[in-house]
């Protein structure tokens, strides 16, 4: 088997490129997040590449590639967009109104509907093989246009991630230096893929054209849209990864650096942890696994608590334990428990620990507690 020096070149930034995703995901350096949604978008990148520059000459594997979405490109710009979101607020989280921007990704899986529904059709007996080439044709059809909305898509979201960036260097200019360090690295994230954005176009519009897109196919194919590829692949891996493993900026940066806003968002989130989600009735809940929780950096979140709420991580956490406590003693509904039970159940691993910071928190005693709220009538 040969393999043309082109497409060699497109193997390997498949085969580097799922490597550099693999490392990305797993990496503890830096924030979770971030690391993931650039980990995804090498992915589909080298997933793109793996496509076009594979050497299989077997047809049957062919057929069976060509039923399997190995091109998906719908998501680029979203992922684009929201791990330079996730790199400047690390009070961002993924959530149910970042998935809707995915939702266009179906676009992505058409023309291999399309083929299985003719695979399951002729197994079924509703269509006949000979029928194959036009639905063959019906697939190159659909995947020649869906290009248009995928680099809209993408063009439309590194747009909106430049304003992105914009409005943050605006908010972030009486910053030290120190902390606006990620934004040389997402200037060139972002305008990177807006090079890119220009190559594909001038590769996409004779290609969309029926009577030049033969003519372009047969001289050029698709390398000059997948070499460019290839190198985003090498690029993005290494700088990405480099990056994450040197310093994630908010993530080390001490509690006097921090925005305002970025304060803010932290404490919100830790409150509603708190108040809404009750993560403190976790016994075993730490700095690191509420990070996880929030995915926040604990670093993030112990500069937070030290140097703005004045308080380290477990007073902040026991203070919504004894709440806890406190409003479970006057409740009819916990009355079958005892003292400890009820402590216990409110995340306190240890009667001496539970004594000991009621007592510091509300001047008396847990029995004293419950003598005086059963005197006053609670």
């Amino acid at each position: 088997m040969t393999i043309s020096p082109f497409d060699l070149i497109l193997l390997l930034g498949s085969i580097q490129g799922a490597i550099l995703a693999s490392l990305l995901w797993f990496n503890t350096k830096g924030r979770q997040l971030s690391n993931r949604l650039l980990a995804t978008l090498i992915g589909l990148l080298a997933s793109m590449s793996f496509a076009v520059g594979h050497p299989i000459t077997n047809r049957w594997v062919i057929f069976v590639l060509d039923l399997i979405p190995l091109i998906i490109a719908m998501p680029i710009g979203p992922l684009v967009y929201f791990y330079t979101k996730s790199m400047l607020d690390p009070a961002f989280q993924f959530g149910k109104s970042e998935r809707r921007h995915f939702y266009p990704t179906v676009l992505d899986l058409g023309s291999k509907f399309i083929g299985w529904v003719f695979i399951i059709g002729m197994l079924l007996g509703f269509f006949e093989q000979k029928n194959g080439p036009r639905w063959g044709d019906a697939m190159d059809q659909y995947d020649t246009y869906v290009d248009i909305p995928r680099w809209l898509s993408a063009t439309v979201y590194l747009f909106l991630t430049r304003r992105l960036l914009r409005q943050y260097q605006v908010t972030t200019r009486n910053q030290q230096a120190g902390q606006l360090r990620p934004m040389r690295w997402l200037w060139q994230f972002v305008n990177v893929f807006l090079v890119f954005q220009v190559i594909w176009f001038i590769h996409l519009v004779p290609y969309i054209i029926p009577f030049s897109r033969g003519p372009l196919l047969d001289r050029f194919g698709w390398y000059p849209v997948y070499i460019p590829i290839t190198i985003l692949i090498y690029w993005l891996g290494f700088k990405g990864y480099l990056y994450t493993r040197s310093e994630n900026v908010l993530a080390k940066s001490s509690g006097s650096d921090l925005s305002p806003q970025t304060i803010d968002q932290v404490v919100n989130s830790l409150t509603k942890a708190m108040e809404q989600e009750k993560l403190f009735l976790d016994p075993e809940l730490t700095v690191d696994k509420l990070g996880q929780q929030l995915q926040l950096p604990a670093k993030l979140i112990s500069a937070v608590l030290n140097q703005h709420l004045h308080k380290n991580f477990n007073g902040f956490v026991n203070e919504y334990r004894v709440d806890e406590v406190k409003r479970r003693l006057i409740d009819p509904a916990y009355e079958h428990l005892t003292l400890t039970g009820i402590a216990f159940d409110c995340g306190f691993n240890s009667q001496a620990t539970f004594q000991r910071t009621f007592k510091q928190l509300t001047g008396v005693s847990p029995g004293e507690y419950l003598k005086n709220s059963s005197q006053i009538g609670i």
